[in-house]
């Protein structure tokens, strides 16, 4: 079980995250606003690149990816790598090309120029809103876990993960969130190494025993297919071509509209930059999850082929997501445990980070009226550039405050869900009606505000009805307006759905609305060339 070294690992791992942020902080003497929340548009793309998959991974990937083996094998695995072509073409070829044209800030000032003020309103509280929950669920289910592995209260863990990212990120700003993801991506792979690396020694197996293993145990289970190729029923939990879609459609969203991964780019000094930065965070991402699906695999031999007991007597059924963590600090030797258990925090901690720093970002940017958005970056405020870092240094506590106290609060999701299925009915459930307000601003020129806010509308609604209809047929059913309980669609289907509304909706409604034409020159794809009019 845990142990005195362990404890020691997790405090020293804490107090290293604190003083790199300190450091980093105090990196330049006279810092501005724009070395704050950019770092003065310097950082190194293979920096910026790490950053965003460790942004985008986080500890619920570092959790699910393992817990999802003994579910489906290694096909959703598959079915997320099946996913990259599309979004590498759209994302390399479309998505950072355009938005680097511009010296932005916050990614929603696009919205402002493109459609209007209410436009870039929304952006932000539909970005706010996606990072209180994601970051919610995050540190929710990185609690819940530690807290049933270790026994420690839930508050402490909660309180304490919460409250040291926020200082770091307070007191260094992006350089420091950048920084410190760039670690802890070193410590989730040394750790699953560790623990690939020790199972290999202890069983004396490897990679065609664990996939035999694998097959067995999904044979035993029922589930001899894992995952089928594709069904047309909704109610199918998922397929490889779902899986696929759902993938390919989320990274094309958030590189597009979620500010924790534009801003990296943003980071970088040109597209060039930005570009190689996406490719890196891609390679590690196929990487990442490859050596997670081998710790998934490696653990369920471990338990399955040995006669071990399953430690914690857990259900691989509905605590799949917890098997992983048992076995670390059941199983592997003093220290190693704690060193899975710092993989789970610097996980966590990856996304947190970035989340509590670009909701300040965009806050920041609202609350001063930033309008910048021409291709040389505008002109500088005469404000003073230490009242705007004292000011955004405020709104990084009042986040990672707000943040904190949603993971306090975040235990309403049936547990039959799973990680993997609680993600898209969550924050991802905005996800995809944030990334088609951007998507129709770029490639829709004729779509004014009006026809484009109405359209969001529309997929937020599909994303809310796809993802609860079993609850909202069991709610109808207690007020005596719905007789029979209504099926649970497929998690997959839900983002690819809602993107879909409101792309399909966008033009229809667009030819409807008879408000005014905004000048577009330089604000889409087709008058990309143009100049930008700012007005």
């Amino acid at each position: 079980m845990f142990s005195w070294l362990d404890y020691a690992l997790v405090c020293l791992y804490l107090l290293a995250m604190l003083a790199l942020g300190l450091t980093l902080g105090r990196y330049r003497l006279r810092r501005t606003e724009v070395d704050y929340l950019l770092a003065s548009r310097r950082i190194p793309w293979l920096a910026a690149g790490v950053s965003v998959m460790a942004t985008m991974m986080s500890s619920i990937t570092y959790l699910a990816e393992p817990g999802e083996v003994w579910k489906s094998g290694t096909t959703h695995v598959l079915g997320k790598l099946l996913g990259i072509p599309l979004e590498m073409l759209i994302v390399w070829g479309f998505c950072i090309p355009f938005m680097m044209r511009f010296q932005f800030t916050s990614a929603y000032q696009y919205l402002g120029l493109r459609f209007g003020p209410l436009s870039q309103r929304l952006g932000v509280a539909l970005f706010v809103t996606v990072v209180l929950l994601w970051m919610g669920v995050v540190v929710s289910v990185l609690s819940q876990v530690i807290h049933h592995v270790t026994g420690i209260p839930l508050i402490v863990i909660v309180l304490t993960t919460g409250l040291v990212a926020t200082c770091y990120t307070m007191m260094g700003g992006l350089r420091a969130v950048i920084w410190t993801d760039v670690v802890q991506v070193v410590l989730m792979v040394a750790s699953a190494g560790l623990t690939v690396g020790f199972i290999c020694w202890e069983t004396g197996s490897w990679l065609p025993d664990w996939l035999r293993a694998t097959e067995h145990h999904l044979r035993s289970s029922g589930q001899p297919d894992a995952l089928p190729w594709f069904s047309w029923d909704p109610t199918v939990r998922a397929t490889v071509v779902t899986v696929a879609i759902n993938m390919a459609v989320w990274h094309v969203c958030v590189h597009t509209s979620n500010q924790m991964v534009v801003q990296r780019y943003l980071a970088t000094s040109d597209v060039h930059a930005a570009r190689r930065g996406f490719v890196t965070s891609a390679c590690l991402s196929v990487a990442v999850s490859l050596l997670l699906l081998l710790v998934g695999m490696a653990v369920l031999y471990y338990y399955t082929n040995s006669g071990r007991p399953m430690d914690g007597q857990l259900d691989p059924e509905r605590q799949r997501d917890l098997i992983f963590p048992m076995f670390a600090v059941c199983r592997l030797p003093a220290g190693a445990g704690g060193a899975v258990l710092v993989a789970l925090l610097a996980a966590a901690m990856s996304t947190l980070d970035s989340g509590v720093n670009s909701v300040a970002t965009v806050v920041w940017v609202e609350w001063r009226g930033d309008k910048r958005a021409s291709r040389n970056g505008g002109t500088r405020n005469s404000t003073d550039e230490a009242d705007h870092v004292r000011g955004a240094r405020a709104i990084t506590l009042t986040t990672g405050l707000c943040i904190t106290l949603t993971a306090c609060l975040l235990d309403f999701l049936p547990a039959h869900w799973g990680i993997v299925g609680a993600i898209p009915r969550t924050f991802n459930a905005v996800t995809g009606p944030l990334g088609g307000l951007f998507l129709v601003g770029i490639f829709m020129p004729r779509v004014r505000e009006r026809a484009a806010l109405a359209a969001t509308g529309i997929g937020l609604a599909t994303s809310i009805l796809m993802g609860y209809l079993q609850q909202i047929g069991d709610l109808l059913a207690r007020w005596g307006a719905a007789s029979n309980s209504w099926p649970e669609l497929s998690f997959t289907w839900i983002m690819p759905c809602s993107l879909l509304a409101t792309l399909v909706a966008a033009p229809i409604l667009g030819a409807l609305d008879r408000s005014p034409a905004k000048n577009v020159a330089g604000l889409t794809w087709r008058t990309r060339r143009e100049s930008v009019n700012a007005d």
